[in-house]
């Protein structure tokens, strides 16, 4: 079984075709990435290497959302986490052959009170189907923190300098939040 995840769904949904090339026929570098892609992923990198402290001030890249990030380097926040459940949504391994679900989770840290925080890096235009996406992270993360009573999401806009108002999602049944959480 091929796993789930949230970017192949959208690229299904953008052209059936070009989700067939690349993930059943395996079809890689038949369309190189668009600048606006290149140039997501270097932000992504330096967002990053900033939040590990490879990085002692915050990159230019971050230069409108730079108070965001230096409060998320002080929350010890997580970067680029990679995350994986089974079909019966447990957590495993990334490259686990039994992974039914998986996604890499831009930034998350738990707070004093025991929420979870999950944050994306967005550039470029914004999206509807970008709240969607962090509903999707919900449910991921879920499995990971059992104890948790709340999740709390957040989209950085890095080109417009916007962080969104935090989303908080109170659980209630742990089993119908990642369903329902999971679209």
């Amino acid at each position: 079984m091929r796993p789930w995840s949230y970017s192949r769904l959208s690229t299904y949904e953008q052209c059936p075709a070009q989700y067939k090339y690349q993930y059943i026929d395996n079809l890689k570098g038949f369309r190189p990435p668009s600048s606006a892609a290149t140039r997501g992923s270097t932000i992504h990198t330096d967002a990053e290497n900033y939040l590990l402290g490879n990085l002692i001030m915050y990159p230019a890249s971050l230069q409108k959302v730079a108070a965001h990030a230096m409060l998320l380097k002080s929350k010890k926040a997580t970067a680029e986490r990679q995350l994986a459940t089974t079909a019966e949504w447990e957590p495993c391994e990334y490259a686990d052959p039994r992974v039914y679900v998986r996604g890499i989770i831009d930034v998350s840290y738990v707070d004093d009170e025991g929420g979870v925080h999950v944050e994306d890096w967005k550039t470029g235009q914004v999206y509807d189907s970008h709240p969607v996406q962090m509903e999707y992270y919900v449910g991921l993360i879920s499995p990971y923190y059992p104890q948790a009573t709340k999740y709390i999401t957040r989209l950085i806009y890095v080109d417009q300098g916007i962080v969104t108002p935090p989303k908080i999602t109170e659980v209630k049944d742990r089993k119908s939040t990642r369903l329902n959480s999971s679209h």
